[in-house]
């Protein structure tokens, strides 16, 4: 009985060794991908850089790409500080889920309790604004922000206060509120605002009676983030990563005029990995009631404290998550504790382009993220695809065996796949390639040929591209998409 027991022990241990080997491998072959990922969107040229990090089952992965400035060889770092913007509003949610924990303040107060003078405007129909409306957005003013309070802010977006002071602080902004006007309920309407958060940060003040800032520091340091600051530029501007606009020109700091509830801070990767973890990790209460959905618009967008996009989904549960978007810089972070998983990423550009670039890439990672240790076999064999379409055939066929391991194991649905990705970074002949390889694959593919004609379109060949619907429409007489083309090509006389 003993030795059997022994060899079970032997089994058992051997078989942890295994499965921890297992998944450190595809873990390796995960940050391959996010690498990937991130190489394939600086191509693109509208994103000068990328500082980016993943959380998966205690597992940690940061990385750096590109050069801050083009030209510059200044490629970010652990010491790179980045303005993270409006994630600045997540340390005043959770401020205020410690204030609510320890009974400083309550959700359903009137805000008014807080205030000092005659604020009889901050009510609609005998509703007034509460702590829940200031943490979701959801005032209910006709107007976003205090007239003033929006020019300071057009300045501050045009450069003019570079090397000028603001002749604007939170003691007029509190004069200016109460020039605004409600009309619609509190607690019904959600518009994205700095009103609340700053509110919000004035109210902690009062309650803890301490210096916004000297609560925040406090947090932080609970956090271990001692590379995050509050307002505080000028300090550490040696550290600052540039921001560009949507021309791409050196775009001006952020200088929130106000207390900093809503934005003006600044962090590294490092740091901004510690608050993932915090979020992940932690069992402090603050981290549970701060998530906790306070608030659900008519589109069914979910809000807690001051956190956004709460919700459930099918495969990875339970997922909550934050951007942010200075003048220059995008930034963004996603916590799903369900899966255990987190991920960051920023950049510092902010033209529309760059934008659309950081999302596709932000999503793109999230998606492997949420099937591993499973891995993307369409992504992972896709470079080896653009280079030597034969081997990459023969690599697929073995590992998809494994369907353990892997997931986009169809290689000629990942071949369509891989072609649709070069035609959106408008790589048309690489695109028209492959397709053209996927096809001799699989002719009887009425999708294919449909993919082919779309190529083809793109790239201004009308005459293939009519071959090719047709030939689609052929295998697929329902395909109404080719259809739809056919007209388009047969109105302009451009096929014949």
């Amino acid at each position: 009985m003993k030795k059997v027991i022994a060899i079970l022990i032997i089994l058992l241990a051997v078989s942890c060794k295994n499965s921890t080997k297992t998944e450190v491998n595809s873990f390796k072959k995960l940050t391959d991908l996010v690498d990937q990922h991130a190489e394939s969107t600086l191509q693109k040229g509208n994103i000068n850089s990328i500082a980016l990090a993943i959380y998966r089952n205690g597992k940690v992965y940061k990385n750096y790409f590109g050069e801050i400035d083009k030209g510059k060889n200044n490629t970010p770092n652990d010491n790179t500080l980045y303005e993270i913007a409006s994630i600045t509003k997540v340390f005043t949610g959770s401020l205020a889920a410690k204030a609510v924990l320890e009974n400083k303040i309550n959700l359903d107060d009137d805000i008014r309790k807080y205030l000092e003078g005659n604020y009889d405007n901050l009510e609609f129909e005998n509703t007034p604004i509460t702590i829940k409306n200031l943490l979701t957005h959801s005032l209910g003013f006709k107007n976003k922000h205090p007239k003033t309070f929006s020019d300071i802010n057009d300045k501050i977006a045009e450069g003019y206060y570079v090397d000028k002071e603001i002749a604007y602080d939170f003691n007029i902004f509190l004069e200016d509120l109460k020039t605004m006007e409600l009309d619609k309920k509190p607690g019904t309407f959600f518009e994205y605002n700095n009103i609340g958060p700053e509110l919000m940060a004035y109210i902690l003040q009062k309650v803890y009676q301490k210096n916004y800032k000297t609560l925040v520091y406090d947090f932080l340091k609970e956090l271990e983030m001692n590379s995050t600051y509050l307002m505080d530029f000028e300090n550490h501007k040696n550290n600052l990563a540039n921001g560009y606009d949507e021309k791409n020109n050196l775009a001006p700091l952020y200088k929130n005029p106000l207390l900093g509830g809503a934005g003006g801070m600044i962090s590294t990767l490092p740091d901004l990995i510690k608050l993932m973890k915090f979020q992940l990790e932690s069992k402090n209460p603050i981290v549970k009631e701060a998530t906790k959905t306070l608030f659900t618009d008519e589109e069914g967008d979910k809000m807690g404290y001051l956190w956004q996009g709460l919700g459930v989904a099918e495969e990875e549960g339970f997922y909550y998550s934050k951007t942010g978007n200075s003048l220059g810089i995008h930034s963004g972070i996603l916590i799903c504790p369900d899966s255990n998983y987190g991920e960051i990423v920023i950049i510092n550009n902010n033209s529309d382009a760059a934008s659309d670039d950081y999302f596709n890439l932000f999503y793109t990672i999230e998606a492997d993220l949420i099937k591993f240790p499973k891995i993307n076999l369409k992504s992972y064999i896709k470079a080896k695809v653009l280079t030597d379409k034969i081997a990459a055939k023969k690599e697929f066929e073995q590992l998809k065996r494994n369907e353990d391991s892997y997931f986009n194991t169809d290689f000629i649905d990942a071949l369509n796949r891989i072609g649709y990705e070069l035609l959106k970074d408008k790589k048309m002949e690489k695109a028209i390639e492959i397709f053209e390889f996927a096809i001799s694959e699989d002719p009887k593919n009425a999708n294919l040929y449909d993919s082919l004609g779309q190529a083809h379109f793109e790239n201004k060949n009308y005459k293939k591209a009519k071959l090719n619907y047709e030939k689609s429409l052929e295998l697929d007489p329902k395909n109404t998409n080719a259809e739809k083309y056919l007209a388009k090509i047969e109105k302009q006389k451009i096929g014949n």
